[in-house]
This record gives structure tokens, sequence and C-alpha cells, in this order.
């Protein structure tokens, strides 16, 4: 698999995808730390990979461990990761042929973006036949759940779907 982590200033980050925040290229993870008592940008991580239904386990593995570095809590960290799994799964499934997710930690709210480079109009592949009920379909309600805020894009580029999720705001130390 192709996929390296380096720490990096955000500013250096070329862009594949055109928004505002940087992202890396194809193959390529990211992160970035700053320490504690200086942090006024938002922490950055990104993983892009093939759209393939094995990748996504990888890409749930780049999320916890980047989510457990960045110190977050075992019971967000376990929301975030439904999330990941359930938004990289849909992508695999239906994405084209590239996979990318991107997450960024500022203060307390994680932001979690998934992409996937589905060409217009996103439609099922023919001859793909209908699932017995309660086989599949419960994804994007899960994360619905779990999410202060989901939104949806969809542009010549592909699919991006952003979901917002509010941590469990640290404990104060010293007893404060």
């Amino acid at each position: 698999m192709n996929i390296h982590a380096t720490t990096v200033p955000a500013r250096s980050c070329g862009s594949r995808y055109p928004t505002r925040d940087p992202a890396p290229g194809p193959g390529a993870a990211e992160t970035v730390s700053v320490p504690e008592g200086q942090r006024a940008a938002p922490l950055l991580g990104a993983v892009f990979v093939a759209a393939e239904k094995n990748m996504v386990r990888e890409v749930r593995h780049f999320a916890s461990s980047l989510l457990a570095f960045w110190g977050v809590a075992a019971h967000d960290r376990e929301s975030a990761l439904l999330i990941v799994g359930e938004l990289g799964a849909n992508a695999a499934q239906y994405g084209g042929t590239e996979l990318a997710v991107r997450l960024s930690l500022e203060g307390v709210t994680l932001r979690i973006d998934v992409r996937d480079c589905a060409p217009l109009p996103c439609v099922r592949p023919s001859g793909s036949t209908a699932r017995p009920a309660g086989e599949c379909g419960r994804g994007l309600t899960i994360v619905d759940h779990l999410a202060d805020r989901v939104r949806t894009t969809t542009s010549g580029e592909g699919h991006m779907v952003r979901v917002d999720l509010r941590l469990t705001p640290p404990a104060r130390r010293g007893g404060m």
C-alpha cells in the first residue's frame, strides 16, 4: 500500500481538490501537529487511497492512529471511526477510482471530509441487484445520528461529504 505520514506545515501542501484547505497528493498522508499552548490553526490529517473496499480498513486505521495522537477521547474516536468507515465504504463502492479522507481538529470540533472522484451523475452500476431488506442502507442514518452537522456537495470532480462532530471537551488539569 502506498501511504506514508509526515509532519509538515499546512501551507506547504499542494491542493488536488479546489478547496481553501490544504490537501496532499494521491497516495500520501499528511499530519500537522502544533504544541497545545501554541495551537492557532486546526490540526490536519489527510489520506488518499484507491477507492476499493479493502482500503476502507486502512483509512480507518489511519484515522484511529491520528485521532489517538491528537489525544481525542476513546468514545469520541469510536464515533469518528464509525463515520469514517460508513462514508469511506460508500465512496469505495460508488465513488470511482480514488478516495480521500481529511480530518481537521479545531478546539472541540472534529471535521471529517470524505471525497470520491465519481463522474456525474452518480448511479449504481447496471446489473446491480436488489439486496434483502436490512442488509444495507443504514450508513448515512448512522452518520446523521452521530454528527452535529452533515453536508454533501457534488461537482464535476466528484462528491464530498463533510461532517462536523463536537467532541467532549478535555477535563481541566490541576483541579480548576
